[in-house]
């Protein structure tokens, strides 16, 4: 072969490498598209993270257990209570998600429009006050001795202020098999519920 034949070879093997590493890197901003931006900077891939796990919730591939149900509803709640969003246009997304683990009645209860607000309203009083989830531990599931289609959850919040809150969620086996989240209240560290006034 000629020296001009090798370079057109060489120029064409180039131009080969480079079209692969274009098509690369736009389909990685195809796949990404929906997040870039939404999150705040310095823990990005870990919100990019949650955020996957939170929108792959849907009644085809639901949560068997009912700690696996509490785990993923509260894996919102690190999105939203943790200071990780920085464009809340995604928070309709996330609550949506969220929704789809919680029973008909609390549906019916809090409709998404009035939910939203709320959530927005908290999300903006926790970071004017400084405050940030930090972690949540959900503890295994007990099941009420009675009637085993009756399920109980303990979970653990602690933010920066080193604060430590307690919840005790409830949730009942539907007629498809799958558990919804009937309720939740407040409790202190014996997982006693705190009466609300």
């Amino acid at each position: 072969m000629t020296k001009k034949g090798n370079n057109i070879i060489g120029i064409l093997f180039i131009v080969l490498v480079v079209c692969i590493l274009v098509g690369f890197f736009v389909i990685s901003m195809i796949n990404n598209r929906d997040t870039v931006g939404y999150f705040n900077k310095d823990d990005k891939i870990i919100s990019e993270g949650i955020y996957e796990k939170v929108m792959s919730i849907n009644e085809e591939n639901y949560p068997i257990t009912p700690e696996e149900v509490v785990t993923l509803y509260t894996e919102g709640y690190k999105l939203l209570y943790g200071d990780k969003i920085k464009d809340t246009s995604i928070v309709p997304n996330i609550l949506e998600k969220q929704r789809i683990l919680l029973s008909d009645e609390i549906l019916g209860n809090n409709p998404i429009e009035e939910q939203e607000q709320n959530v927005l309203s908290s999300m903006e009083n926790i970071k004017s006050n400084k405050v940030r989830l930090t972690s949540v531990d959900v503890k295994p599931a007990m099941y009420d001795p009675k009637d085993s289609n009756i399920a109980y959850v303990k979970v653990d919040t602690k933010d920066n202020l080193f604060q430590t809150y307690y919840y005790l969620y409830y949730l009942e086996r539907q007629q498809d098999e799958k558990w919804k989240i009937t309720g939740w209240y407040n409790t202190d560290e014996n997982y006693n519920i705190i009466e609300q006034e």
